[in-house]
């Protein structure tokens, strides 16, 4: 059983799943952050990036070289990420499969001193993400939510939109 057996990898597994997803993006590098006249603007550009970031993490998933989704991390994310991969690892357990983005709901943007912070409600689609032990077993626990809500954060970090913060939240639903 997965959670007798791989608890540490559960743990990394449920970070992973939050920093993991799918839509179409049209590049795989963060964008520049524009001089936003509006909540909308700084908004529109936080999805966009974001939907970059998991267009990477899924063509990383599938093989593809010179997909970078840690390019799109910063702050805690990025050491939540390296963590992750970390426990993932040496536990020999990888996730396959596309994440979906099925909802992006803004919440906050914050414009101070010229500093965009933005704030969004993500909800994550794994259904089509499966858990494989070292043999390529399928060991997606049984349990698993089929849609994962995320509190993102973006932050602007030399003048571009960075996924700075990604986390679970239990208390919403999708």
């Amino acid at each position: 059983m997965l959670s007798t057996r791989y608890p540490a990898a559960i743990l990394a597994l449920t970070f992973a799943a939050a920093l993991s997803g799918c839509a179409p993006a049209a590049e795989p590098s963060p964008t520049p952050t524009p001089a936003f006249a509006s909540e909308e603007e700084a908004f529109a550009a936080a999805e966009e990036v974001y939907r970059a970031y998991n267009e990477a993490v899924n063509a990383e998933r599938r093989g593809d070289e010179e997909a970078d989704p840690r390019g799109f991390l910063i702050g805690f994310a990025l050491e939540g990420d390296t963590d992750a991969r970390r426990v993932l690892a040496s536990e020999g357990i990888v996730i396959s499969g596309d994440g979906e983005i099925t909802e992006f709901t803004p919440l906050q943007a914050e414009f101070e001193a010229g500093v965009v912070s933005v704030q969004v409600l993500v909800c994550l689609d794994v259904s089509g993400t499966a858990v494989l032990d070292e043999n390529g077993v399928d060991v997606t626990p049984s349990n698993r939510q089929s849609k994962v809500p995320l509190l993102v954060t973006l932050d602007e970090s030399d003048h571009q939109l960075m996924v700075s913060e990604s986390t679970a939240d239990g208390g919403q639903t999708c």
